[in-house]
């Protein structure tokens, strides 16, 4: 069994791909972190796992993202699970937010996750035979956002491209599915990762105590990475498409449609509170 996982230096991508090694496949693993990606690298094999390929690899970076591909496929063969987990997280007011970060979050979240499609998508439909029964069929995962979904406060660009590749999977899972192939899409809550803990939130002084108290609320809240990987990877094992790792994202799914005041009042809330917090 072959997988390949991006963003595996830290975070949810390393659990998923220390996961996966531990379930037995042979992980090819890429990420900008190289520091980052050999320690993830020395973690698999020290507990007995096997990395089929390690790349440094920048996900907004087409050329690079085709030949890392082109690369594993030629060696190990299509891979039997893609996770596309790579991404960075800004937020700011619109007011202020440069166009440069607008720019940077859609370069590496939807962008690159458009670049994972252009490379890995087709060696994975034209893989023969094709694959019918679900537990024997290729998955394509992509980790987007509760923020994709659900309008947190100043996540409008972070949001943008998280829901964006929200649209794109929405479209994949039946483009590839004839082809022996299962997209899912992940809509993460609170994870306590490391990306969490240095986000950048344009204009806001991180130093602050009432952004120091809302980050530490926020931790308290959050599920780990290894926690949320599990859920991811029973999610896939399961057929799930849209794979949660907390219970609140369906139940504010559930309030926009049913209880449309209720998630407007909580939204309202968030609001309110996270501007008190940045003053």
């Amino acid at each position: 069994m072959f997988a390949v996982v991006t963003g595996a230096a830290s975070g949810i991508g390393r659990e998923v791909a220390l996961q996966l090694a531990e379930r037995g496949y042979a992980v090819a693993i890429s990420d900008r972190d190289e520091e980052g990606l050999a320690t993830t690298a020395n973690d698999i094999t020290s507990r007995g796992g096997t990395v089929a390929d390690q790349r440094t690899v920048d996900v907004t970076d087409v050329e690079a993202v085709k030949a890392w591909a082109d690369d594993v496929v030629a060696t190990h063969g299509a891979p039997d699970q893609v996770h596309h987990v790579a991404g960075i997280a800004i937020w700011g007011d619109v007011r202020q937010m440069p166009h440069e970060k607008w720019q940077r979050v859609i370069d590496v979240n939807l962008m690159g996750s458009v670049h994972m499609v252009e490379a890995f998508a087709p060696k994975l439909m034209e893989s023969q035979p094709v694959r019918r029964r679900r537990r024997d069929r290729r998955k394509f995962v992509f980790v987007s956002s509760a923020a994709g979904i659900i309008g947190l406060p100043w996540h409008a660009a972070y949001s943008a491209s998280k829901g964006g590749v929200l649209g794109m999977c929405e479209v994949l899972r039946f483009d590839l599915a004839p082809y022996g192939v299962d997209v899912h899409a992940v809509a993460p809550g609170a994870v306590d990762t490391p990306l969490v803990r240095t986000i950048d939130i344009h204009g806001v002084d991180r130093s602050k105590k009432r952004i120091q108290k809302a980050t530490a609320l926020f931790q308290g809240h959050a599920v780990t990475p290894a926690k949320a990987a599990q859920k991811i990877l029973k999610g896939v094992d399961k057929g799930k498409y849209l794979i949660n790792t907390s219970p609140d994202i369906p139940v504010a799914r559930w309030a926009q449609v049913n209880a449309p005041w209720a998630y407007k009042g909580a939204m309202k809330a968030l609001n309110a509170g996270f501007r008190w917090a940045s003053k």
